[in-house]
């Protein structure tokens, strides 16, 4: 964990993953006291004067579910919880604000400058700050210059406010020590593989096959099932049926032509200094005819890889820098141009002209967008007109058929959509894998049309529930190839156990066999699927001692065959690791249980139905 953790926390995804989660605990230091606070407001998030609105705290939620969950749809985000760490984060940063603001706090531009710079995400491998870095990071994160220096200085503040608080905080540096030790001792075994190879068993005789199914007959026995006549429409199905005309085509090229740009970038180099002076003495210098690269390695002391600021575009930089790099010419020298961060000198190495596709070069995937958007539309129309059509008298058929839906039999699925062998049950729709839709089969009444519903991906359906048949217990005959099947499966499961266990039975049936790399306690280092089943195994177990891993697919006899305790260096490396995270929880513990008296004197109010409703009505 410690080794993982160690490694993790140089990288920019971990960093930024760490903070958020921190983020987090603010929901548990300020949950306790919102308990009976929400309620009606045009704001969101409020503490005396500050306050965030609907609109702010839904941009948030949607940005952190993009960059923390980006293949989960806003409706799974929500599901999940998001929403309410995110509204437990923002909380504790608005009632800081508030005793910021009554305080009178503030922040200084040199005190801006230096938390930037001093940000590992934004430095170098030199550890020098890189302002191409800092773009780049902040453009991924969506994040404009001016929020996140915004951020920047409500942290600074809330530093400030806290400061006193949690410095005297500090962990057990015996138990820290203990913790590390524990943590970066290594393991390093031998071992033999058996595979669970059930083709190699032979047909189990009527005799065997009755032993069996009589030990294990209630494994066997069928659920209580349902079948039902699914009548559904969606937005795929009504597709065929959309025409796309070609001035629709040609109105959707102009409106969207953006979308289809490819934006103008440029190649720069750059230097940054304190103080203006020294700037244009640079300057000077690169007019007069010296490498640019030179005169930054002379008066800067910095390689050729911190002058490049690399491949940009107008939107990737900020304000005057933005201005003065695309205004420039090939190979002019640009600048000063002053920001937070100093005085800059900039020269434009190459330029690759941006363009616009043709509506040819894009034709077939505007009609594609068309179609599934002109679809979408209309199975609002056809599920209404599915609906009067019922009203009116007719036939789930008949009113499928001038909705252009479809019917589908799902015959035995039981309340978690498996079949009777307990597999997912499988249609040629997909209709059956529909949560929405198992639920209405197992809550409406047997031979009563359901009314019309909503599931996901703009489906709309009805269940008519034709028959619903108890749990019963089976016979042999009935599942007679599964349990053969299974049966055959059990005896090669037995078969590499045996293979195994006769192999730790013999020590020196182990001599010629390789050592492994040596791993840590979660398994890190070994190369095996089952690297941390093995791990559990080895550590449980003294040097030299044996013992059998199964896994359902091998049978592996482990021999711990050396332990490796951390050198003192190294445990004396990660021990201040181990601190700092230790000191780090129990600071947020103290900085929440102040959040949670401040929102008392600040009269936190939370209102998140209005954001909610704002995130459900950006998926219709």
């Amino acid at each position: 964990m410690l080794q993982a953790m160690r490694s993790g926390a140089k990288s920019p995804i971990m960093k930024a993953f760490l903070v958020f989660l921190a983020g987090g605990f603010a929901l548990w230091g300020v949950g306790d006291i919102t308990t009976g606070l929400i309620g009606g407001s045009d704001k969101a998030v409020s503490a005396s004067e500050e306050s965030l609105s609907p609109r702010e705290v839904a941009l948030e939620f949607e940005r952190a579910r993009r960059n923390y969950m980006p293949n989960s749809s806003t409706g799974e985000a929500l599901q999940t919880g998001l929403l309410s760490e995110i509204v437990g984060s923002l909380s504790r940063a608005v009632i800081f604000n508030a005793e910021n603001n009554t305080l009178g706090l503030t922040v200084t531009r040199a005190m801006q400058r230096d938390a930037v710079a001093n940000e590992t995400n934004f430095q170098d491998e030199m550890g020098s700050f890189s302002e191409g870095r800092f773009m780049q990071t902040l453009a991924s994160a969506g994040i404009s210059e001016a929020e996140y220096l915004g951020r920047v200085d409500s942290a600074l503040k809330r530093d400030q406010l806290t400061r006193a608080l949690v410095a005297g905080v500090v962990s057990n540096k015996a138990a820290d020590t203990l913790l590390t030790k524990y943590e970066l001792q290594q393991r390093v075994v031998k071992m033999q593989s058996f595979a669970v190879d059930a083709d190699n068993i032979g047909t189990p005789s009527d005799a065997d096959l009755d032993t069996y199914f009589s030990e294990n007959k209630s494994s066997y026995d069928a659920p209580t099932v349902r079948s039902a006549r699914v009548g559904f429409i969606s937005a795929t199905l009504i597709e065929a049926d959309v025409d796309i005309s070609e001035d629709m085509i040609k109105d959707a090229f102009g409106t969207r032509i953006d979308e289809f740009s490819t934006p103008e970038t440029r190649v720069v180099r750059q230097m940054v200094f304190e103080d203006a002076k020294k700037a244009n003495e640079a300057r000077a210098r690169v007019d007069q005819g010296e490498d640019f690269n030179a005169v930054a390695a002379d008066m800067l002391n910095w390689t050729d890889t911190d002058v490049m600021l690399g491949t940009v575009t107008r939107d990737g930089l900020d304000g005057a820098i933005a201005d003065a790099v695309f205004d420039a010419s090939v190979n002019v020298v640009t600048g000063p141009v002053e920001t937070l961060f100093g005085q800059h000198i900039l020269i434009v190495d190459d330029i690759t002209e941006g363009g616009n596709a043709t509506l040819e070069d894009v034709r077939d995937e505007i009609t594609r967008t068309l179609r599934s958007e002109e679809a979408i539309d209309l199975l609002y129309e056809r599920a209404n007109l599915l609906e009067d059509e019922i009203a009116s008298g007719a036939s789930l058929d008949e009113a499928l058929g001038k909705a252009g839906g479809k019917i589908v039999t799902i015959n035995d699925i039981d309340r978690n959509g498996l079949d009777i062998d307990g597999q997912p049950m499988v249609d040629d729709s997909e209709i059956a894998q529909e949560s929405a839709i198992i639920e209405a089969i197992w809550t409406n009444d047997i031979g009563t049309l359901s009314v019309l519903q909503e599931a996901s991906a703009d489906i709309f359906f009805m269940v008519d529930v034709t028959t619903e048949t108890e749990a019963r217990p089976r016979t042999l005959d009935e599942v007679k190839q599964r349990a053969i099947k299974d049966w055959k499966l059990v005896q090669a499961i037995k078969s590499a156990r045996a293979a195994a266990d006769a192999a730790i039975a013999n020590p020196a049936s182990f001599d010629n066999i390789a050592a492994s790399s040596k791993f840590r306690r979660n398994g890190l280092g070994l190369d095996h699927e089952a690297a941390r089943l093995i791990a559990n195994t080895a550590f449980a177990q003294a040097n030299g001692d044996f013992d059998v891993v199964e896994t359902g697919t091998e049978a592996i006899a482990v021999m711990t065959s050396e332990i490796i305790e951390a050198e003192q260096s190294e445990i004396d490396d990660t021990n201040k690791m181990v601190a700092d995270i230790m000191k780090n929880a129990i600071t947020e513990d103290v900085i929440s249980f102040m959040a949670i008296k401040l929102s008392q004197e600040h009269d936190l109010q939370i209102n998140i139905e209005p954001v909610r409703q704002l995130l459900v009505g950006s998926q219709q």
